[in-house]
């Protein structure tokens, strides 16, 4: 292990990518799209933008996140956006902040200012025996209202239902893409902000649930134009995907790249 009782210089995970330049992601890779009871088996629903093969931005970090980004990408994430504060989404926080503080690698970490307490009270315990190194040395909190800046692009962040109000939010590449993050339907955000043939991430289960979208929710609440643009994750099974293409939709699975 390294002498962490030295001071602790640290620096970008990517430093020979493009962490300072401006570009847009091309593609999604879904790292796990299982809900809270099917993360052991479907992996944690998270997802990494890409840019020519390289990630870009990593939205949450569930318990078996970090492992499954390694994995993939033989590194640790250098960007994180959090949309809510739930384990099987904010899990691996603990996990990515050793390692990378262990690395010597700091992690730009994105969060809606509605979590930032309940995020900071989570994290509060966390932290090397050694002392000098603390987890908000490690990751670099950029507190987001309506919209933030990452790597020359404006990224757009809505809160969305799921369980209480503004607890869960959303993440809006205009032109690009939409992430809902884990939610019920919401049609006033997809009808008026979404119209610009943006590819669609969306929770959806089969079954009807108070805190996530069902399938017939899903068909229900949205017009065509949208519905066609829909790719669906954060389900039960893995055989929930055929009735998912039986309905006319698209569903993400693990380690797919989907073109943006």
């Amino acid at each position: 292990m390294k002498d962490m009782t030295k001071k602790t210089e640290l620096h970008a995970v990517n430093p020979k990518s493009f962490v300072d330049s401006h570009c847009k992601p091309d593609a999604a890779v879904f790292l796990g799209v299982g809900s809270a009871a099917s993360a052991a088996t479907l992996g944690c629903s998270t997802c990494v933008l890409t840019h020519k093969g390289l990630p870009w931005l990593l939205i949450d970090c569930g318990f078996n996140t970090v492992s499954r980004y390694k994995s993939h990408f033989a590194s640790l994430p250098d960007a994180v956006f959090i949309t809510h504060l739930h384990y099987d989404h904010v899990g691996g926080l603990e996990q990515l902040y050793f390692q990378a503080a262990l690395s010597q690698h700091q992690v730009t970490l994105y969060a809606p200012a509605e979590l930032i307490v309940g995020l900071c009270n989570m994290l509060a315990y966390t932290g090397l025996s050694e002392g000098n190194c603390g987890v908000w040395q490690v990751f670099r909190l950029f507190p987001v209202s309506e919209s933030f800046l990452h790597r020359g692009q404006r990224i757009h962040s809505y809160a969305v239902r799921h369980h209480e109000p503004n607890s869960a939010f959303s993440l809006h590449l205009p032109g690009s893409l939409f992430y809902s993050g884990d939610t019920k339907a919401i049609p006033e955000l997809l009808h008026h902000h979404v119209s610009n043939g943006e590819v669609i991430f969306h929770d959806c289960g089969l079954a009807n649930n108070p805190s996530h979208c069902s399938l017939d929710e899903l068909l229900t609440s949205y017009r065509e134009d949208i519905i066609k643009n829909i790719w669906v994750y954060h389900y039960q099974h893995q055989e929930d995907v055929v009735k998912f293409e039986h309905a006319g939709l698209k569903a993400a699975i693990a380690e797919q790249s989907i073109t943006l």
